[in-house]
This record gives C-alpha cells, sequence and structure tokens, in this order.
C-alpha cells in the first residue's frame, strides 16, 4: 500500500539516532556544514541561534567533554566538519578534536548570540578562514539544511515541503485512526527494517541504572523498588527506566539514542515506558514493535500540530504517545487510545519547558508516571469528562485546543523563562570572574 509506504518513510524521517541533546546537535552539525566546504583552517565563528535553540542548548552536558553549552557544540562541529553524520556529530570525538575545540573557545574566536527570529528552529553558522567565508543555515527542523553558501555562491538552497532531495513528510496528511491501522496492519518484517529504540535507548536505561548520571533519579526509583519502598510494578519500572535514561543522556552521556520529532528525550520517554510494560508483561516482539510504531506516530502527530520546539515540556506529547502504545500491549481498542490522549492532555497541559538539563529526569518520570495512569485508566473505559478545560469530545479538537493553548496562551511564559535563565547564567558569569 502507498499509504504504507509514506508512513516507514514518516518513520525513518522522525524516529533517528542522536547523540546528546538535539539543540547543540544541530548547531554542531551547521557549523559541520560550514567548516566541511570552507578551503582553509577556521579562524573565526559566528553562530546566531534561536531563541527556543538556545533555551534548550544552554545548560545541557555535551557528550564526552564535561562541559556544557552551545559553544563548545559548535567548535566541536567545526573540528569535526563531517556534516554526513547529522545528529550524530558529537559522536565519538577524539582527544585531539576536543583539544583544539576547547583552545578555539579559549582563543575567543567564537562568537555566539541570539537571534530575534519567529523560526523556532534557526542556526546560522558563518565561518572564515582568514580569505573565504563560508555559511550554513539549519531551519525549520534540526537537519534540514537550508542554505549554504562558500563566499557568493550559494551551494545549496532548499525550502522546506518542495520537491527536494530531502522531500519532508507531513504528520497532518494522517489521522489518528491511520496510525492505529498501520500499527495493527504492518508487516513485522518491514517493522524489524525500522530501528524504533528498543536497542539504543533501553542500553542507555541500563547505563543510567548503572551509573551515578545526572541527579540520578531513575536509579533512585529502582533503588526504591528494590528496597520495596515502592511497588515492583509496570508503573514505577517504566520511571525508572525513562527517568535513568534521561539522567544519562542530560549529563552528557556517550551512548547515542533513537530520537522522535527531533527530540532524544521524547524518543527516550516514547519508547521505554512501552518497553518496560513489555518487559514486565513478557509480552512478544511482534506486540511490542506495533507498540512503538503506534507511539512515535502519535507523538509525530501531536508535536506537529504543537511544534517542534515549544513552551510546553516536549515530553507531553511523548509521553500521549507511550500511553497509546501501553494500551496496545493491554489490548486496547481505538476507543480507548483516544482516551488515553485525553487523559494526558487534561493531565499535564502546563507543564513549562525551561530549557534541557539534568532535571528534565524528573519530568521525564512524572510525565513516564501519567502515561502509565492514562492508559490504565482508558482500559476500564475511563476518560477525563468534556466539561474539564480544554478537552472536548472529539479528540482533534482537544489536540487544537491544546496547540492554541501552547502557540498563542504560553508565548509569554517561554520569553520570560530564557530572559530567566539568560539573566541567571550572565550573573554566574559576573560571580565567577569577581
Amino acid at each position: 500500500m502507498i499509504e504504507h509506504e509514506v508512513l516507514y518513510a514518516l518513520l525513518r524521517q522522525e524516529v533517528v539516532p542522536a547523540m546528546g541533546c538535539t539543540e547543540p546537535a544541530a548547531v554542531a552539525l551547521a557549523a559541520a556544514y560550514a567548516a566541511s566546504v570552507l578551503p582553509g583552517e577556521v579562524q573565526e565563528a559566528r553562530i546566531r541561534v534561536s531563541p527556543p535553540v538556545l533555551k534548550n542548548g544552554m545548560g545541557v552536558g555535551i557528550p564526552g567533554t564535561g562541559l556544557i553549552g552551545l559553544e563548545i557544540a559548535a567548535a566541536i562541529g567545526i573540528m569535526v566538519a563531517d556534516p554526513q553524520r547529522q545528529l550524530e556529530v558529537l559522536a565519538d570525538i577524539n582527544a585531539e578534536k576536543l583539544e583544539k575545540a576547547k583552545a578555539f573557545l579559549a582563543e575567543e574566536r567564537l562568537n555566539l548570540e541570539m537571534q530575534a527570529v519567529k523560526d523556532k528552529v534557526l542556526i546560522e553558522a558563518v565561518l572564515s578562514d582568514g580569505t573565504n567565508t563560508a555559511k550554513a543555515v539549519i531551519r525549520w527542523r534540526h537537519t534540514w539544511l537550508y542554505r549554504l553558501e562558500l563566499n557568493t555562491e550559494v551551494l545549496k538552497y532548499q525550502v522546506f515541503g518542495e520537491a527536494t532531495e530531502s522531500k519532508y513528510i507531513s504528520a497532518s496528511a494522517f489521522s489518528l485512526r491511520d496510525y492505529y491501522d498501520f500499527a495493527q496492519s504492518a508487516s513485522y518484517e518491514e517493522l524489524l527494517k525500522l530501528d524504533l529504540g528498543e536497542k539504543y535507548n533501553r542500553e542507555i536505561a541500563e547505563y543510567g541504572l548503572r551509573e551515578a548520571s545526572g541527579i540520578s533519579v531513575g536509579k533512585m526509583l529502582m533503588q526504591q523498588i528494590e528496597e520495596g519502598l515502592l511497588g515492583n510494578d509496570i508503573h514505577h519500572y517504566a520511571m525508572a527506566l525513562t527517568a535513568a535514561a534521561t539522567d544519562a543522556r542530560m549529563s552528557g552521556c556517550t551512548l547515542p539514542v533513537i530520537s522522535n520529532s527531533g527530540s532524544g528525550n521524547q524518543g527516550l520517554s516514547i519508547t521505554l515506558p512501552i518497553i518496560a510494560v513489555a518487559e514486565k508483561l513478557k509480552l512478544s516482539h511482534d506486540k511490542l514493535l506495533r507498540a512503538l510504531v503506534l507511539g512515535h506516530l502519535v507523538s509525530v502527530h501531536i508535536k506537529d500540530k504543537v511544534g517542534v520546539l515549544s513552551c510546553l515540556c516536549g515530553c507531553l506529547s511523548a509521553a500521549a504517545g507511550a500511553a497509546c502504545g501501553i494500551l496496545l500491549l493491554l489490548g486496547g481498542d481505538f476507543l480507548k487510545v483516544e482516551y488515553a490522549i485525553k487523559n494526558m492532555i487534561g493531565n499535564t497541559t502546563g507543564m513549562v519547558c525551561d530549557g534541557a538539563k539534568e532535571g528534565c529526569s524528573l519530568k521525564v518520570a512524572t510525565n513516564t508516571s501519567a502515561a502509565v495512569q492514562s492508559a490504565l485508566l482508558a482500559k476500564m473505559g475511563k476518560v477525563i469528562s468534556s466539561n474539564d478545560g480544554i478537552i472536548t469530545e472529539d479528540l482533534d479538537e482537544t489536540i487544537a485546543n491544546l496547540a492554541r493553548f501552547v502557540i498563542s496562551g504560553m508565548e509569554n511564559a517561554d520569553s520570560t523563562i530564557l530572559s530567566i535563565m539568560i539573566n541567571k547564567k550572565n550573573s554566574n558569569k559576573e560571580e565567577n570572574n569577581g
């Protein structure tokens, strides 16, 4: 079926490997694109980013460096100069290139600034070797190369959604019912060809459970389970796995993850609750894959309405996808899938994003808990009333209400949060210099 082929392509587009937080990775990618076409050694770099990219990259650990922030990510991208690695551009950095990147920053040859634009994802890297200037612009999505220039020559230019070699597939062409039917009817053999996160995401969760990563939310939860303070059930096990993976990722772990809609944390928040339930209930691999497919596609659908980067914690849409996948594992039909999404929206709408950082694991744990609750309530035929808040009888209208709340209602909240974060960073700099 042609529709199935497009949905497979949509999954391959939105469910991809990533190393580290995807905003720093995208900044490194833009720098790598520009460096890859510059004839000489980079002498100076100017990196300009949109407010949401700055917010999500300001306080997060960069894999293998022990450092945080977009500046070191950009410097590494310059030294690597390999854009073919896409969102894995920060992976496997050798000691020599890392030291060169640190020296580049120490010599104050890189300038990072915020660009006051409406685009949620916009990264501009302008590099000079003293004679030539290269410019790369990533726009709209974390890996979408909008423009690449060397001096006055345009090497590449592509508009989002046009019939180019990087043709974008929009989730708006499909309904939630399409995703449910696809998850039920897709060929198991074809699903095996997709990388849906069962390997990478499970590995980083195991790392987070084993090591003291970040603030160790997942490790703590697992310890409480083992000590009998928390129940050894699907609820707490899902929270522990998902939070542990986020602990590891946000603290700069060098293991890759499978992301969703440009976010690694969202990829973790979709996949690991589903994996946890499948493990606990000893369900078949076929059921696991179908649940992961539904979880990924539901999350992509909601993010398409709300926006890739917003002031709403992205783990809400991810956990909604997880709730649907869990419900599929429990034998729920499409009506109950709708119930699960409504329960999630009614529960966690309003959780703001204050940037990517180690504390994200707490929000991930909270959303994972809500996902399990939402799925179990839906399984019993229980759904939040259409009299409640932004929830309506129609699921599409409910999601539209969520998008309206985020895009219109929380716009000032986003700028306020960013202002607080910038002021805090500047104050810390002054204290350190003093």
